[in-house]
């Protein structure tokens, strides 16, 4: 079912156009600005980076275990 607003001028119609168009600017700014975090969390500079800490990560964590727990070999 849908819900149908009545309008009393063209006043109104006006506004509530506008409004939409305003929003419809707003989600557009938004998926553009989505759109570049995304381009740039993926770059090939990116991925290498995270690649590298999340080796890196992982070394220190064996490192800190092994120290922890002496008689694991």
């Amino acid at each position: 079912m849908t819900n149908l607003k009545i309008y009393n001028s063209f006043e109104e119609i006006n506004k509530e156009l506008e409004i939409y168009k305003l929003q419809a600017q707003i989600d557009k700014e938004k998926l553009k600005q989505n759109y570049f975090e995304i381009k740039d969390a993926v770059s090939p500079t990116n991925i290498a980076l995270d690649l590298g800490l999340s080796i890196v990560r992982k070394l220190l964590y064996g490192k800190v275990l092994h120290r922890l727990l002496p008689f694991r070999k």
